[in-house]
């Protein structure tokens, strides 16, 4: 699992949708697909559930989103601390 993944899980999760959330992110909507398959496969649990082209989360995949770091916790933990 790299930052990128968690990047686009939670593009695809805000947005319910994988084409939605490949616009979102200037990428290929079958790129957004694979990566998603492939997060899934790494961590072994099922992150959405597929209904047609609405994806809404599993319980493992809400947990993922409300504990994994958004991209402003990222850019924050990169900000020099004042002394």
């Amino acid at each position: 699992m790299d930052l990128s993944s968690l990047e686009i899980f939670r593009a695809v999760a805000h947005e319910a949708s994988v084409t939605r959330a490949a616009q979102q992110l200037q990428r290929a909507q079958s790129n957004v697909t694979t990566r998603i398959r492939q997060l899934e496969e790494d961590l072994g649990v099922e992150l959405f559930l597929r209904d047609g082209k609405r994806m809404s989360l599993t319980e493992r995949g809400s947990c993922l989103l409300y504990t994994s770091p958004s991209p402003r916790d990222r850019q924050k933990s990169r900000m020099p601390s004042s002394a």
